[in-house]
């Protein structure tokens, strides 16, 4: 009789242990699903503006930091677009590429994308029409979201940046309204991006920021205006938000005296 009781006390501890296992795993992997989804940001727009034109963040670190983003490389030699943890540099000339995984970058946004929510656009909108599009689906403009747009436009303006050669002189206030413009007609892509809260101030580009990539991968850049229908577009709410710090003598002894925003209300 000892013996059967012994037995039987033993199997409910196996089958108890078994059950604690399968209990703790659960919480701990969607612990670490929820602790991806942070706004990735790499250095400060302030500092942007003010010809900090130089980083040490590789694009092999910022494809760890998200799956989408935006941004610009160093010395401003091309837009940075990724999408689907590829990212691509459109030079001045318009010439798209992927960055090599050494190639340094300046300025970043980047986020693991997981859409929570997502609606699509059918007839044709242009750049402020679909931008009333999101804004009257998003719940509150407290918090950060991050964006896909795949869809069909008809027309499509994108902006890049002409390569500085040191020592840095001329400051994004002047070169933004100077940039180098991409048109496409008739093309399909993705235009990946970000909004970000009025009371981010310059530590970002507050209100929408979006660059783009065309499906072939020969079309992209900052968008700038637009004519698309049939666009699908999945939303990212972002709840936490980290940035990181050039460690770079511009940075550390910039004098950051300008300030200048897109316009991107």
């Amino acid at each position: 009789m000892k013996v059967k009781l012994t037995l039987f006390a033993v199997i409910l501890l196996l089958l108890n242990s078994c059950d604690n296992t399968s209990t703790t795993s659960t919480p701990a992997e969607q612990t670490l699903s929820k602790s991806d989804d942070t706004f990735y940001h790499y250095s400060i727009w302030w500092a942007f503006v003010n010809k900090v034109f130089d980083g040490t963040l590789t694009a092999k670190e910022l494809k760890t930091k998200g799956d989408i983003g935006l941004g610009s490389y160093n010395a401003l030699d091309g837009e940075l677009v990724m999408l689907d943890n590829v990212p691509y540099k459109v030079t001045e000339d318009g010439v798209v590429s992927v960055a090599k995984d050494d190639e340094l970058i300046v300025y970043a946004n980047a986020v693991h994308f997981t859409p929570e929510q997502s609606f699509t656009v059918d007839s044709t909108v242009h750049h402020q029409g679909l931008r009333d599009a999101i804004n009257s689906q998003l719940k509150s403009k407290n918090v950060f979201y991050a964006f896909k747009i795949h869809g069909e436009f008809s027309a499509i303006k994108l902006g890049g940046l002409h390569k500085q050669q040191k020592p840095y002189e001329t400051g994004l206030d002047v070169l933004i309204p100077n940039r180098p413009v991409f048109e496409g007609e008739n093309v399909t892509g993705t235009i990946v991006g970000f909004f970000c809260p009025e009371y981010i101030g310059n530590i970002g580009v507050a209100n929408y920021h979006f660059h783009f990539i065309s499906d072939d991968k020969k079309l992209g850049g900052h968008v700038m205006e637009l004519t698309g229908k049939n666009l699908k577009v999945e939303v990212d709410p972002i709840h936490k938000y980290t940035f990181e710090l050039p460690q770079t003598p511009e940075f550390i002894n910039g004098k950051f005296d300008k300030e200048f925003q897109y316009n991107n209300k």
